[in-house]
């Protein structure tokens, strides 16, 4: 598929992006895709974090914060173009088009090597079939063909991907209190592990060998549960400025994102939009996809900024 590209984010700090109030025993959930139940990132959540990065890179501080309908510099064309602008009559949404970030890689704590990134055969399918869709790239394992181990197993990559798997201790591996039988799979799962390590960490050797002997494909059942479970949930008071307690009613739970979640989405820009849909012939939606999607980016997505929450590394892998 022309003018794609593969968008990967991985989380620096725990990350809240939230739907609202929740019905259950947290108050303020995190979204979750609606068939699954696993976490997710809407493409509207990350392009705007992702337009305002930019923003503040490419328009000079004295023009920040004004009304962006009235400034006609290459800069603010090329920003209207990329993430929009609402005009009345010239508005348009963007030539960038992402997708949801998908879950890849759940972060889970081990008894042995402090935590594991897990996944699950259903995920792996669901992750090889977006890729699929897109084009043949270079390094992309060819199945998910685990057999269907009970679910006291788990498959890690075997010593032909690295040496002395940091998980496994006498032949198991512990997370949380689940426990696995170790299963090394020297053909799919190590593939699997290094085309996500060099995906994710590229261009560094030391995080992709980190990544390949922490990673783990669970059972789905045991994937699912740990979706449900697994996450951090933060209990959040409000202090009185008076009395300097917490006021009444003021306690509430917040669900995040463990730091060194992996999901993944597709961005993708066919044309370049201009007023009443026609196509802005002048800007080149390659070179547009290029400018803003090559270079890996620090951002702060989601809620809570003031207390640390939702830094992310966001990294593009050019499909081929």
């Amino acid at each position: 598929m022309p003018n794609t590209r593969i968008y990967w984010l991985h989380a620096l700090s725990p990350t809240h992006v939230g739907i609202g109030r929740g019905v259950g025993y947290i108050d303020l959930p995190i979204d979750r895709d609606g068939v699954t139940g696993w976490p997710i990132i809407r493409g509207s959540a990350f392009k705007g974090v992702w337009a305002d990065h930019y923003t503040q890179q490419l328009l000079p501080p004295e023009s920040r914060g004004k009304d962006e309908r009235k400034l006609d510099t290459p800069q603010s064309k090329l920003l209207k173009s990329a993430f929009g602008i609402a005009d009345g009559d010239n508005s348009n949404s963007g030539a960038l088009i992402p997708t949801d970030a998908q879950l890849v890689c759940l972060p889970v704590r081990s008894f042995r090597g402090t935590f594991a990134w897990v996944t699950s055969p259903l995920c792996l399918r669901m992750l090889l079939r977006t890729l699929s869709v897109l084009a043949a790239i270079q390094d992309l394992p060819e199945g998910v063909p685990f057999p269907k181990e009970p679910d006291d197993k788990a498959n890690q990559p075997g010593e032909a991907c690295c040496v002395g798997n940091t998980l496994v201790e006498a032949g198991g591996i512990y997370l949380e209190d689940l426990d696995f039988k170790a299963v090394p799979n020297d053909t799919l799962t190590s593939k699997w592990a290094d085309f996500i390590a060099k995906s994710v960490f590229a261009n560094d050797a030391a995080w992709q060998a980190q990544f390949q002997k922490r990673f783990a494909v669970l059972p789905d059942s045991a994937f699912d549960f740990l979706c449900e479970t697994g996450t951090e949930v933060h209990t959040r008071v409000k202090i009185s400025d008076e009395c300097k307690v917490v006021e009444k009613g003021a306690l509430w739970t917040e669900e995040s994102l463990p730091s060194e979640t992996i999901l993944a989405g597709i961005v993708q820009c066919e044309r370049v939009f201009q007023k009443n849909g026609a196509t802005d012939t002048s800007i080149n939606a390659d070179k547009l996809l290029a400018d803003f999607a090559t270079k890996p980016l620090t951002l702060q997505i989601g809620g809570k900024a003031t207390v640390g929450r939702g830094r992310m590394r966001c990294v593009f892998t050019e499909v081929k």
